[in-house]
């Protein structure tokens, strides 16, 4: 998959870990940090957003496997801010129309995101560590009702993303080992007890 949608994901897990101390980053830019968190943990997962998310995915893969070009304009994705990495992606024409063909505004893909990560992490972390549900969502800021979708719709999220994976063009080799063609579905067990540590 691609690989800015990777940084996707560790932008999002970096706001998922925000509990843990910051103190090398400056007030404006925690305050940033601050404001993404609440946006994330503000958006409703709901599965009609998922699939959209996939097919979103899907046509953004299709446009950069025709383009690898475009994957050069990505430089530092993951470092961005929300409003910075949507307006980077409404900067690519044909991305901003592949995410757009889904019903999807560009915004609620990088929420969506987000949010599945979010979710999905903090979901492991009460699922495989033990840690009570309410310690999780203290921590990490994810809103009850998105650890709560992810956890009552766990198999149906990650039957979803293999169909969609088995959709998506294949990369070509990639030589760095990288693997981000899960699609949200990942074992963010490791992740997790990071979280927890």
């Amino acid at each position: 998959m691609l690989a800015f949608t990777s940084r996707l994901r560790v932008r999002a897990a970096q706001l998922a870990v925000l509990a843990l101390p910051l103190s090398a980053a400056s007030a404006s830019a925690q305050s940033t940090v601050d404001a993404d968190l609440k946006a994330i943990s503000a958006y409703s997962l709901t599965m009609a957003k998922y699939k959209q998310y996939l097919d979103a995915t899907i046509n953004v893969a299709n446009v950069a496997s025709k383009d690898p070009t475009l994957e050069g304009r990505f430089e530092g994705f993951g470092n961005k801010s929300l409003s910075e990495q949507v307006k980077v992606l409404d900067g690519v024409p044909q991305i901003r129309s592949a995410i757009g063909a889904t019903g999807l505004r560009t915004r609620d893909y990088v929420l969506t995101q987000g949010a599945l990560l979010q979710a999905g992490m903090a979901y492991a972390m009460t699922k495989g560590s033990g840690i009570p549900v309410d310690s999780v969502i203290k921590k990490s800021g994810v809103s009850r009702a998105n650890l709560e979708f992810y956890q009552k719709n766990e198999a149906e999220i990650a039957r979803l993303a293999k169909e969609a994976e088995a959709r998506a063009p294949k990369p070509p080799s990639d030589d760095d080992g990288d693997d981000d063609g899960d699609f949200g579905a990942d074992d963010d067990s490791d992740d997790a007890e990071e979280m927890a540590e």
